[in-house]
């Protein structure tokens, strides 16, 4: 199915279609939780046909209790669902465009580190708000008279030793799964792919050659004939694979590319753990402001897509970099 899904009824067959639209086209009840909120924005049908199962799995199982998030990924449009069920419809949803960096991201951040001083390698794991002091692992310290932070906010709670009286949001942590394989027979052009169901667990599959032919080998490129896969895996924040569990994932996985004929034989698999990967919230959660709160009145101002616990883009983010380093010139 065509991304988005509501958009692309006609696919699912004309009697699906008429009962997703007459769902869809009842009126909205306050809603609660994430599952409320996919109920009701694409009605039982589609819901049980993709949105449940899918988001069942990109948040851990966690979706039908936290609050509703990151809407424009899921656009709602019954115009244009109408019209999807009749015809073909115009690209929507947050990535129908996009900017990607000559020479890829690595290059762009690269050039502009270049322009400040950075330390690299340095762990930081503990900050006393007391004395402006970040501690490292390495046993050095730097004071401070603000501190810019784009740590998760959770970790920065910790290494500052505060506490809040509201409980803590929750996040999951994914597990990337980069394979490098021969291409199968069946491979799309696509750039990711959702996924409902899978045996091994996985919500997604993004093809990184898709964007750009050079995250391939440069003697493959010209022929096309490999392809570069990531794999994403949720875990609730907290939990974790060991190794044991771990490769045999790796193999699962590999097992039902295989078997689904995207790719030949596997001949790079590399797992790569994000522990912070997405960020959730309680329905009616006061943390993030009171967290928040308490680390501007320390001078530390929490800033980014995890310090601020939202989810944003990569073009944002740079964004909210320079602004932040122009209100922090101005303190």
């Amino acid at each position: 199915m065509p991304y988005p899904l509501q958009n692309h009824l006609r696919r699912l067959g004309g009697e699906v279609a008429a009962q997703a639209l007459a769902e869809m086209a009842q009126p909205l009840r306050p809603v609660r939780t994430m599952r409320e909120w996919l109920q009701q924005s694409f009605g039982p049908t589609l819901a049980a046909r993709f949105f449940d199962p899918f988001h069942r799995l990109y948040t851990a199982g966690l979706y039908d209790r936290i609050a509703p998030q990151d809407a424009y990924k899921s656009p709602v449009d019954l115009g244009l669902a109408i019209r999807g069920a009749l015809s073909d419809t115009p690209a929507v949803g947050y990535n129908a465009t996009f900017a990607y960096p000559d020479g890829g991201l690595d290059v762009l951040a690269r050039r502009m580190a270049a322009a400040g001083c950075v330390e690299y390698g340095k762990r930081v794991v503990r900050i006393e708000l007391a004395e402006h002091a970040v501690h490292f692992a390495d046993g050095t310290a730097q004071r401070y008279d603000t501190l810019l932070s784009t740590l998760p906010l959770n970790r920065v709670l910790e290494m500052a030793s505060l506490a809040t009286e509201a409980p803590p949001d929750p996040f999951t942590s994914v597990l990337v799964l980069n394979v490098g394989a021969q291409r199968g027979k069946r491979c799309p052009r696509d750039h990711w792919i959702y996924l409902p169901h899978s045996r091994a667990g996985f919500h997604r599959i993004g093809f990184y050659d898709n964007v750009d032919v050079a995250f391939l080998p440069a003697a493959t490129r010209a022929q096309h004939d490999r392809v570069a896969i990531y794999v994403e895996r949720a875990w609730v924040g907290g939990e974790q694979p060991d190794a044991e569990a771990t490769r045999a994932y790796a193999e699962a996985v590999v097992r039902e590319l295989q078997d689904w004929d995207l790719i030949g034989d596997a001949e790079v698999v590399d797992p790569t753990w994000i522990d912070v990967a997405y960020t959730w919230s309680w329905p009616g959660s006061t943390w993030v402001a009171e967290a928040t709160g308490a680390l501007r009145r320390a001078d530390v101002l929490a800033v980014g897509r995890y310090g601020r616990w939202v989810f944003q883009g990569i073009a944002e983010s740079i964004r909210e970099g320079f602004a932040a380093g122009v209100a922090l010139r101005t303190l």
